[in-house]
């Protein structure tokens, strides 16, 4: 009687945790399907120079399709305009100074290792991650660009279209560039030079910034990135799991090397250069730099310093190519967009697009990032996927660290108290009464000892300059300000004349010092 009691009992124990199993795995099996996939297209000096940011002379039908499904805000600013500290922003949703990456060298990993990444951070919510091409700028100790971040490994593939061969030095395919390098880099070799050097060796005597070569998407890196892309679709879908896929572009990175197709798609004669090609009257000069990384082109004089203006025949051919280089990418993202429709996931696959800084094109005598100006600080940032509205152009200031905060609260997925972001979802609907709390945005850049630090308003943009190595966890004192910028780009888009100095703009500085001021001192 007593053993048969007993067996009544285990069998009801093992009723219910059978039930309390399916009704875990259920629950799991729910929340798995609530959360959203995640593709996320990093795209490397891509400034808005787009047909859907109003720039009809660009032909980019596929950033015109993502816009037509989503959102695209017109006023969003890096944290850093270099890719860096820009990209260890977005990917641990802190600022730089968080961070502490502030060159191309350093890992955040190393500088602060308290930090998790954004798809580190997935896995741990029931993801698959993977990526290829350039997430971060430097891939860190661990191994695989960062091997914390993959569930799947990182790729950086190499199979180049066979029909041309591997590019040279990763970049070229033009024929007589390549045939010219395998000679400098026999020359460099017989000096006993390897690695890096002979990298170094063959690039004094031949880098040329552009390249025009009549071959296909694949013969260049991102063709290459694409396709592998598109088979890391496979496998993740494949988990039944919901994921997250990185996809890294290169382009349009230096050298603008493009498939001829592309530059086809425009006349040279017809490219405008910069309107505004002097230094803005009152800026200081420490804002200015001397485009060292074009420099390094061997096409391009080295002798170049602030406020020299490039021959007028480069400037139209640097243009050219960097719009062919966007044309480029807009065709691989249509491939990616063309596998989510046919796959039927479009509808449960959050996409965020974004740039990792602008990229001067001549203006202020600039050229490349490296500045605190509106071209190398504004980017193409853009949504898509469920709960984003349709077909939006918003102009709120907004950050690339808010991308963080506001992919999880569109994937379902538990928000991360580690971000400094805020979530831009009230945003995502179109309703023209809906705020966020932040009117501005901010970000900035050093010059050595001295650190820049900018607020952009919908209108202004100020900027303190800090010298003595200030960093926004240090105490803030006026006596280490040496310069001060104030553009109003309701009355000078392209900001010809600092005002800080003047008496009409007197109550509107003391404004945005105080919100500039407040915004470092909360950090």
């Amino acid at each position: 009687m007593r053993i048969t009691k007993y067996l009544a009992i285990i069998m009801c124990l093992a009723l219910y945790t059978c039930k309390a199993q399916q009704a875990n795995t259920t629950s799991d099996a729910k929340s798995a399907k609530d959360k959203k996939n995640i593709l996320f297209i990093a795209v490397d000096d891509l400034k808005p120079l787009l047909s859907n940011y109003g720039h009809s002379e660009m032909i980019t039908p596929n950033f015109d399709r993502l816009a037509k499904i989503g959102i695209s805000f017109t006023n969003a600013h890096v944290q850093y305009a270099v890719c860096g500290p820009s990209r260890a922003s977005v990917m641990t949703g802190t600022n730089p100074d968080r961070t502490r990456v502030w060159d191309l060298h350093t890992d955040f990993r190393e500088s602060a290792p308290d930090l998790i990444s954004m798809p580190e951070y997935l896995i741990s919510q029931g993801y698959e991650t993977t990526a290829v091409g350039k997430i971060y700028h430097k891939g860190s100790s661990s191994s695989g660009h960062d091997g914390k971040s993959w569930s799947q490994p990182h790729q950086l593939p190499k199979n180049y279209d066979p029909k041309y061969g591997d590019a040279a030095f990763e970049y070229y395919q033009d024929l007589e560039t390549k045939k010219q390098m395998t000679l400098l880099q026999a020359e460099g070799e017989a000096k006993g030079l390897r690695g890096g050097k002979l990298r170094t060796y063959v690039f004094k005597r031949l880098k040329p910034s552009t390249e025009n070569a009549n071959v296909s998407d694949e013969a260049y890196q991102d063709g290459l990135y694409t396709q592998t892309a598109l088979k890391q679709l496979e496998d993740l879908e494949a988990t039944g799991k919901p994921w997250f896929l990185g996809v890294g572009y290169q382009k349009p990175h230096l050298p603008f090397v493009a498939p001829k197709k592309y530059w086809d798609l425009y006349d040279r004669d017809k490219i405008e250069l910069a309107k505004f090609q002097e230094l803005a009257e009152g800026t200081p000069k420490l804002a200015y730099h001397s485009f060292g990384e074009l420099r390094a082109f061997s096409d391009i004089d080295n002798n170049l310093n602030i406020g020299d203006k490039l021959p007028e025949a480069k400037q139209r051919e640097l243009i050219h190519g960097y719009m062919a280089c966007t044309s480029y990418i807009d065709a691989q993202i249509g491939k990616l967009l063309d596998a989510l429709e046919t796959k039927g996931i479009l509808d449960k696959t959050i996409i965020v697009l974004w740039g990792d800084h602008g990229w001067h094109l001549g203006d202020h005598t600039e050229w490349c990032k490296h500045s605190n100006f509106e071209q190398a600080t504004r980017i193409p940032f853009m949504f898509a996927g469920p709960g984003v509205g349709k077909n939006i152009k918003d102009h709120h200031p907004v950050n690339l660290v808010d991308l963080f905060p506001t992919v999880f609260e569109l994937a379902n997925v538990p928000q991360s108290n580690q971000t400094e972001g805020k979530s831009l979802v009230p945003l995502l609907d179109n309703d023209p009464v809906t705020t966020i709390p932040m009117d501005y945005a901010y970000h900035q850049y050093a010059r050595g000892k001295r650190m820049g630090y900018s607020i952009r308003t919908d209108r202004y943009r100020y900027t303190e300059w800090h010298d003595n190595d200030y960093r926004s966890f240090k105490a803030y004192r006026d006596e280490n300000i040496i310069g001060r910028e104030l553009y109003d780009y309701e009355l000078d888009t392209l900001e010809t004349k600092n005002h800080v100095k003047e008496q009409a703009y007197k109550a509107i500085v003391r404004e945005l010092k105080s919100k500039l001021k407040s915004h470092l001192t909360k950090q």
